[in-house]
């Protein structure tokens, strides 16, 4: 996991709508295999950092250990030709604040308290530190 520290960028203040509204973003990681693999996630930015959630143990999780250094993209669903790319390191990888975090995603995305999902499962959050961020359209 990186340990990069410095300012992440910024989104540009006319695409902000983007990371505010609930979308999906197409979350990148690239095997230990060195193969790419790409998932629709759950989001939220706050303070200049992305977040995303998946449970210990998944193809993500295991994806994410192997090689921190990710990408998101997230699409104007009203012009698809608008979106988001972003790419940086995972600065941190939370356990204990994976539930919080999903159930935070699960009342923002669905409405619900809670995440639906096993509440035994363990879940982690993911901290971005956006290096690059291109906005489009």
């Amino acid at each position: 996991m990186s340990t990069n520290n410095s300012t992440p960028k910024s989104v540009p203040e006319d695409f902000r709508d983007l990371v505010e509204q609930p979308l999906f973003a197409s979350f990148a990681t690239v095997l230990p295999n060195g193969t790419p693999q790409v998932t629709p996630v759950w989001f939220s930015y706050e303070d200049g950092y992305f977040y995303v959630n998946t449970a210990v143990g998944r193809l993500k999780d295991r994806a994410v250990r192997a090689n921190s250094y990710v990408a998101l993209s997230i699409i104007d669903p009203q012009n698809p030709y608008r979106y988001l790319a972003v790419r940086g390191p995972i600065v941190e990888m939370n356990e204990e604040a994976g539930r919080a975090h999903i159930n935070f995603l699960a009342k923002r995305y669905t409405g619900a308290d809670k995440y639906p999902g096993p509440a035994d499962e363990q879940r982690v959050r993911y901290k971005i530190a956006p290096e690059h961020v291109s906005a489009h359209g």
